[in-house]
């Protein structure tokens, strides 16, 4: 009875490695497809509701830019690539294929409607002559419309007013001031900001980039988001360890002055 029981208990044991290496199996089954899908991804342009392709004719006369639209605001968007990552709006239904009108979307006079644009794979665009951001040390570089509040400055703000009111405060290079409770910065969260008569956001708000709330979990992982506009607002993801805050105000400088550089009405 007991050695039945013990193998019965050993079968079931080896049914669930059975179980477990399948799903491993199937995991990297996926894995590798999702790889080979993003290497080809890489090599043509890809189709969706998330991307805009730069039309290559626009009512017969040769286009050279991809342009969307965020509410007011036009962005001319060149290539390389010819396309740019979008969250579309409104988002079409599975299937749906919007229409086209006379020229199709991503023509200067029919932009693609967007509620974001996302502008990671044109850092070189972006950043200009600047040549001291490394590989992987931005991500996530998005331009927003502003729906209701501007949340993302607005806990800037409350975080960095937090992080005063808990933490001691120091100077670092490149005129910000840092406030954390663990020295060295090799773990926790820490908030650096610059004084508004020393650089601002448009909007003449304090310069705040606060590392370890999120989205990444490191203190490393900085984030900077403030509003551009009373329409839009900028997001982007910034790996400390790589710029380091000496060169952090140069960085968003150069972002700002790129997107600028997009923009079709940059005075409006």
């Amino acid at each position: 009875m007991v050695i039945g029981f013990r193998y019965r208990l050993y079968a079931g044991r080896l049914v669930s490695h059975r179980k477990r290496a399948d799903r491993l199996g199937r995991t990297v089954c996926l894995a590798l497809a999702l790889c080979t899908h993003a290497h080809a991804a890489e090599t043509a342009a890809p189709v969706g509701p998330e991307v805009a392709v730069m039309p290559t004719t626009c009512h017969g006369q040769p286009n050279d830019a991809i342009y969307v639209a965020l509410g007011e605001d036009v962005f001319r968007v060149p290539p390389p690539p010819d396309w740019v990552g979008i969250y579309p709006i409104p988002y079409p239904n599975l299937g749906e294929i919007p229409p086209t009108g006379d020229a199709p979307p991503g023509c200067p006079d029919h932009p693609a409607e967007a509620f974001s644009l996302h502008l990671t794979s044109r850092l070189t665009f972006l950043l200009g002559d600047l040549r001291v951001v490394p590989p992987g040390a931005l991500q996530a570089v998005n331009i927003s419309r502003i729906n209701h509040r501007p949340y993302g400055e607005l806990f800037a703000m409350k975080t960095l007013a937090m992080m005063v009111k808990r933490h001691p405060c120091h100077e670092v290079d490149g005129g910000l001031v840092e406030c954390t409770g663990h020295a060295g910065q090799k773990r926790g969260s820490s908030v650096l900001s610059a004084q508004a008569s020393f650089y601002s956001t448009p909007l003449g708000n304090p310069f705040i980039v606060t590392c370890g709330f999120g989205p990444g979990i490191w203190a490393r992982d900085c984030q900077v988001h403030y509003q551009l506009s009373e329409r839009l607002e900028l997001r982007y993801q910034i790996n400390r360890e790589r710029v380091p805050p000496a060169r952090m105000i140069d960085v968003d400088r150069a972002i700002r002055a790129g997107i600028q550089r997009l923009l079709v009405n940059p005075n409006q």
